[in-house]
């Protein structure tokens, strides 16, 4: 037996770590430099919390290593930790389990204990160096040979590790960075179609005898940051008098194609134009509720209730695109057929704008 020696983790841990480590990696840097560039610092303590678990947490464990030489112990967990153990004041030499690995702890002769950051192993799997490796530190400190090995678990690795794994695997799946505004993979869109041409044969269907007003419809792409279309159709007649009446109803569509200034991506600006048409609606009592599965988030706003016509808006956004749906029909009880009728035209319209 060599005087000195160097334990390392068992190579099954090695290979799992390791892997975790590279899986952990992209993954966390995604997250910490989406989300911190979307959110800010309000995201610090997630981002802190994914890379210490994903990253932080297996670099620590693959290069913990234990010195054994004759007159003491070392042992290392990176980055800082550090501490070195007289052999006379060890008695015993046990065993300790978390949820997936094991690992050796030295009881000293004060009644304290020191965890070794190795060797470990995988404690469901037979690992003969593991056994070798604890045999040697046993002997080294003359610890009783008809002792058994004693395993005990570690209730704060059963509970605590697989709970802030688990805490960290949502926090990426609940915010992931392939999802945010600023991922610069995502699609975007940079031309608007014609607003009036895209939803002209549904309106008709759904307004009859309903003309383009051509002094509300326009396609407008002078701005370099903000490139808007717009279309109104109305549905109506005038009495003997002059005066113009709403018949069936009005529909008119608005598209809003933004570019961010500055640090704020495309998408982010688009989201700004949407949650004011939205922080409009609430603020003048209007009812409004969130649509699923539109876009990247979708909006519909009941305008006057409580009035003698169906009035809805619906807002949505798909990434740097902000669409707004406004569908008036004359009767008030056709207003949950006006509802209906709105989502699916913003459904239709997103669907007519090439993302790539």
């Amino acid at each position: 037996m060599a005087k000195e020696t160097t334990l390392r983790p068992s190579r099954p841990v090695r290979r799992f770590v390791g892997v975790t480590a590279l899986a952990g990696s992209p993954v966390s840097v995604l997250y910490a430099a989406m989300g911190l560039m979307t959110h800010g610092t309000k995201l610090l303590v997630p981002v802190l919390i994914v890379v210490s678990t994903l990253v932080i947490r297996p670099i620590v464990l693959l290069f913990s290593r234990t010195h054994v030489a004759p007159d003491r112990i070392v042992t290392w967990r990176v980055p800082i930790r550090r501490r070195v153990v007289p052999v006379s004041q060890v008695g015993l030499v046990e065993v300790r389990r978390g949820l997936l690995l094991e690992w050796p702890v030295l009881y000293l002769r004060d009644g304290s204990l020191t965890e070794l950051g190795a060797p470990t192993r995988l404690w469901f799997r037979a690992d003969p160096d593991f056994d070798r490796a604890l045999g040697e530190l046993r002997t080294r400190v003359r610890h009783p040979g008809t002792s058994g090995p004693y395993h005990q678990w570690s209730l704060p690795r059963l509970v605590g590790g697989p709970l802030l794994a688990l805490t960290a695997v949502a926090l990426v799946l609940i915010d992931p960075p392939w999802a945010s505004d600023a991922w610069p993979l995502r699609v975007h869109a940079k031309a608007l179609p014609d607003a009036c041409r895209m939803l002209d044969a549904r309106v008709k269907r759904l307004l009859p005898g309903a003309q383009v007003d051509r002094l509300l419809s326009r396609n407008d792409d002078s701005d370099p940051h903000v490139k808007r279309h717009t279309c109104q159709w109305n549905a109506t007649h005038r009495t003997p008098g002059g005066m113009t009446l709403l018949d069936v109803g009005r529909l008119s569509i608005q598209l809003e194609l933004d570019h961010g200034i500055g640090p704020v991506s495309d998408a982010e600006e688009a989201h700004r134009t949407f949650a004011r048409v939205t922080r409009v609606a609430i603020g003048a009592g209007e009812r409004v509720r969130r649509i699923p599965r539109i876009g990247d988030e979708a909006e519909l706003i009941v305008q006057h209730p409580g009035t003698g016509f169906a009035w809805v808006t619906v807002a949505a956004r798909k990434a740097n695109v902000e669409e707004k749906i406004d569908l008036v029909y004359r009767e008030r009880s056709r207003e949950h057929e006006a509802a209906e009728t709105a989502t699916g035209l913003a459904r239709l319209g997103l669907s007519e704008i090439r993302f790539r």
